[in-house]
């Protein structure tokens, strides 16, 4: 039997009969043995940990046991951080935890004064979270505004529309729900038990567990409510001492900040550390403004292996996959620019993570590999912080950004035009103007979004883009069979006698205007994206470089599409219609890989690595899902040209 003790600090602790409580502390000296035959729960035993820090001064005062049930409560749970620091896996520090843990059990034995007991439990929990990399922040922002529509929706009938524990739900509920404006529990709250006492609840009360909220909701939620005591003149000195770049910023560090408590913050800083805690309780968004994506990557990935530690895989995995989306392909295009090598191996790595913690990898397994990309992520941020981002390489990266992202959509558009050229249909050239402007259009809203309304997460970058390659992919092989199938003189004369105008109806021409507009759409998404990296790793000359290179690469894909225009229409009518249907085959095998690579990177389609070349350029990736789809429509293409010439050969005979 395994007892697992919570300590929630946004409810009272609830008031148990005295029997109950001598029932209670029977079980648990009963139990106590048995927690060694398992490993303790980190996050939880941290709760335990603080729920001592905080309790303790309702005791214990002047050394004098001012509540003899109470203190038998912190004597009992100071016996189980005893009992589980001794089940803890064997790290360097396991022995001066347990040290540590014997400490505060001491001072409880001796009634010593509550500050010296929190300050204890206060050191403790902190060696415990920093040696076990126990989650204790949010990946992202708090959106407050969304928080409190969720307040109204899931707090407020018991909470109060305020707060202040005066909701009507809450009438008569015993203990009464918190009061969240209360300046005191304000002062010796954290956010991260607050979190934690949203996800799991409160035994015997009624806070019930809001485990169907997502985490970042639920850490939304834990800022709302751990900002409604902030005093608003206190919160406006933070801000000047947070625009100061005072000592005090330390607080601003997200994973400290989240475990600090305001009284911590005064203590550690003085007035200025409980200003700053103010500020940054209301406007949390100024910790994230220059969070670096590397340090994301690290933090989720370990993250990553506590999950799979504890057997939850499937987090584990969709962990890792946050830890590149979100962390590292921020930050891969301006790595390539200081060490391509470097950020292929990244790549590759964090990939082969992900496939093992779907599998059944032994957890010492993953701990080295994740210690390995650790190292390799610690490695680029080195790269990145002495090679900054010259002018040349901005340059040239915004160059060849655009020139490669660019090509595939150009290609496509160029070999449509030449088309309709051919064809002698130029008034259907419209249409095909109307898909690449829309396009561009869209992608400068998308840039102003991306800027200032949304915030793009790496997973549905990736199925955008994905998506649109698959369905561009489809589009481009069916008209590549079109094409292939006008080969013959005898089809394309039955083409033309049955009217071009006819064949080339309305609703096939606004088919065109698609193409035309996904192909380019999905170039220029991706391009943007790859944009705002760089920017935001360049100074001002390497800035100025960068639009250089975005011009040059802009005036290198016009000259391309005025080239192929001009000589892809000087062809014959027949060769033009076999070139263009082999170019349009190679496209959709292109966008095929692409497109399945992004999915995979989304974490929507399993991975499985081969040994293959990787060759970005004609989408071709090491994994054995797209090499398949790409083999297929290989096959598919040699099927229809086999096809194609055993049926003119019949024609001929």
């Amino acid at each position: 039997m395994r007892i697992i003790v919570i300590y929630f600090t946004a409810y009272p602790r609830v008031k148990v009969p005295p029997v109950k409580r001598l029932l209670a502390a029977l079980l648990l000296s009963l139990t106590l043995p048995a927690l060694a035959l398992a490993a303790p729960d980190m996050p939880k035993l941290v709760q335990l940990i603080d729920y001592i820090g905080v309790d303790y001064r309702d005791a214990v005062a002047d050394g004098e046991i001012i509540n003899a049930a109470e203190y038998g409560e912190m004597r009992d749970f100071a016996s189980a951080v005893v009992e589980q620091t001794g089940q803890l896996p064997p790290v360097p520090a396991r022995d001066g935890l347990q040290v540590a843990a014997s400490n505060l059990k001491q001072l409880i034995e001796r009634r010593e004064s509550p500050d010296a007991v929190a300050a204890a439990a206060s050191e403790l929990r902190h060696t415990m979270i920093s040696t076990f990399n126990i989650v204790v922040a949010p990946r992202k922002a708090p959106d407050l505004e969304r928080g409190r529509q969720l307040f109204a929706d899931n707090c407020a009938a018991c909470h109060g529309i305020n707060g202040q524990g005066d909701g009507i739900d809450g009438r008569g509920m015993e203990p009464a729900p918190t009061d969240f404006t209360d300046a005191g529990r304000y002062s010796q709250r954290t956010l991260y038990g607050l979190y934690s006492t949203i996800s799991a609840g409160v035994t015997d009360t009624g806070m019930r567990a809001f485990d169907e909220l997502s985490e970042d909701d639920r850490w939304t939620l834990a800022f709302l409510v751990g900002a409604m005591a902030v005093d608003p003149q206190a919160a406006a000195a933070g801000k000047a001492v947070w625009a100061a770049e005072s000592e005090a910023n330390d607080l601003g560090q997200i994973t400290r900040f989240t475990i600090t408590t305001p009284n911590e913050a005064r203590n550690a800083f003085g007035h200025a550390g409980g200003d700053l805690m103010a500020f940054l309780r209301t406007q949390p968004e100024v910790m994230f403004a220059n969070a670096s994506p590397l340090d994301f990557a690290r933090e989720t990935l370990a993250a990553s292996v506590d999950a799979y530690r504890a057997g939850q895989k499937q987090e584990a995995y969709k962990l890792a996959v946050a830890a590149y989306l979100e962390g590292f392909e921020l930050v891969e295009h301006g790595l390539d620019a200081v060490d391509g090598k470097l950020r292929t191996t990244i790549e590759s790595e964090m990939t082969a993570y992900r496939v093992r913690v779907r599998g059944d990898s032994d957890v010492s397994a993953v701990e080295q590999h994740a210690g390995e990309i650790t190292s390799l992520l610690n490695l680029a941020a080195e790269r990145l912080s002495s090679s900054s981002l010259s002018t040349t390489a901005a340059f040239a990266a915004a160059f060849i950004i655009l020139l490669r992202e660019g090509l595939e959509a150009l290609l496509v558009v160029a070999a449509l035009g030449a088309f309709l050229i051919k064809t002698d249909r130029r008034d259907a050239m419209p249409y095909l103007h109307f898909g690449w402007i829309g396009a561009l259009i869209l992608g400068l809203f998308t840039w102003l979004a991306s800027v200032y309304l949304i915030d793009f997460s790496g997973a549905s970058r990736e199925i955008t883009e994905g998506v649109a390659a698959l369905i561009a992919m489809a589009v481009l092989f069916y008209v590549g069979f079109w094409l292939h199938s006008k080969t013959s003189a005898v089809q394309w004369q039955r083409f033309i006698d049955g009217s071009m105008k006819k064949a080339l109806s309305a609703g096939t021409l606004w088919g065109l205007t698609g193409l035309s507009f996904i192909a380019v759409y999905r170039e220029v998404f991706e391009t943007i994206l790859f944009y705002q990296a760089l920017w935001a790793q360049a100074d001002a000359a390497a800035q100025a470089s960068l639009l250089g290179g975005i011009g040059a690469g802009a005036v290198a894909l016009a000259i391309l599409g005025w080239l192929i225009l001009r000589y892809s229409t000087r062809l014959p009518l027949r060769q033009f219609f076999s070139v263009t249907s082999i170019f349009m085959f190679v496209l959709a095998v292109v966008f095929a890989g692409k497109g399945i690579a992004a999915l995979q990177e989304a974490g929507k389609l399993p991975v499985h690595p081969v040994s293959f070349p990787r060759v970005d350029l004609l989408g071709i990736y090491p994994n054995m899902q797209g090499l398949l789809v790409q083999a297929g429509l290989v096959v598919l293409a040699l099927i229809i040209f086999w096809g194609t010439r055993l049926r003119r050969r019949e024609v001929a005979a």
